[in-house]
């Protein structure tokens, strides 16, 4: 069965073109896809998050083949990819004339809970020290309500800017945050989840569905609200509202990978990683980012530039 992911949804690809991106979208018999065309950053590409989505290798040829077919039409540098297909091995892919790209763009690794099971199934799954933070969170009185008001991103806006900063983080502009809200939730595509407590919002999620997979896209909390531990709550909260929508699945979008290879980047998502896994859903290991060369000599100027720049 074909994997789905919200990056490959219809919803997704309308997305992208209210921000005035150029997208393509194709479905076949054995592949599908939704890909934006990139420009800028010292090359011309085009972009297929989480995709193409196919039914097996051949299906995958048959996608990187139509890719570059339309990439060269655009006279792009390169196609970007990153399948999904379970069990693709880094031979596979080179198989394919795909090259490694210097740093993956969606999380490869994530974990993944099954909420097609009962809400105590759910519950049963969450490891001893989250199951005492939620009874933390109901014992302080907290409470867990979802939103499609666009205007309630102003919410989760606040709480993001505290998180950057106590952490350094750097959080995508307002406006990004705006568009989702005046964009996604309308069509329920997306919406916030919240903690409250004295009827202040304390914590936040906003998460994406496409009906089979709800996904943990973004998250905050109030810095003085901490203490509570109401992330903890919201994201029990979560995998409940998810079961509740319907869905299958619960994606909580990217964690660092299970051995340690010293890449600084996963190292500084040890901690969320931490919180993620104690819900108790199953790691899920995906190839990353791979690129199809089209315009060879361009496409080498821009790795080296890379290689220069990031030493």
């Amino acid at each position: 069965m074909r994997e789905t992911n919200f990056l490959q949804s219809s919803a997704w690809a309308h997305f992208q073109q209210q921000l005035d991106h150029q997208v393509i979208e194709k479905q076949t018999d054995t592949y599908s896809y939704v890909a934006i065309v990139e420009r800028g950053g010292w090359s011309n590409r085009l972009y297929c998050p989480f995709g193409p989505l196919v039914d097996d290798y051949h299906g995958l040829e048959l996608a990187l083949a139509d890719l570059a077919k339309e990439a060269k039409k655009r006279r792009l540098d390169f196609v970007r990819v990153e399948p999904t297909l379970p069990g693709l091995t880094e031979a596979d892919m080179k198989k394919l004339h795909l090259k490694h790209s210097r740093r993956d763009v969606q999380p490869p690794y994530s974990v993944v809970n099954d909420v097609s099971v009962s809400e105590s199934e759910i519950e049963a799954e969450l490891s001893q020290t989250a199951r005492r933070y939620a009874r933390k969170c109901d014992k302080a009185g907290i409470t867990y309500t979802v939103s499609y008001q666009p205007t309630d991103i102003r919410y989760y806006i606040e709480m993001i800017h505290q998180v950057a900063k106590r952490t350094g983080m750097k959080p995508h502009d307002d406006l990004y945050f705006q568009q989702i809200a005046g964009f996604l939730f309308p069509t329920k595509a997306a919406g916030l989840l919240f903690a409250e407590l004295d009827g202040e919002k304390i914590a936040s999620i906003i998460f994406f569905t496409d009906g089979t997979t709800m996904y943990y896209a973004h998250a905050a909390n109030l810095t003085k609200s901490r203490k509570y531990s109401p992330a903890t709550g919201l994201g029990l909260y979560a995998l409940k509202f998810a079961h509740q929508q319907g869905c299958k699945w619960f994606d909580w979008y990217g964690v660092a990978p299970e051995h340690d290879d010293h890449n600084p980047r996963w190292q500084s998502w040890a901690g969320f990683t931490r919180f993620k896994l104690s819900y108790g859903g199953q790691r899920v290991n995906r190839p990353g980012t791979w690129e199809l060369p089209i315009k060879k000599r361009q496409y080498l100027v821009y790795r080296a530039l890379l290689a220069l720049t990031r030493h």
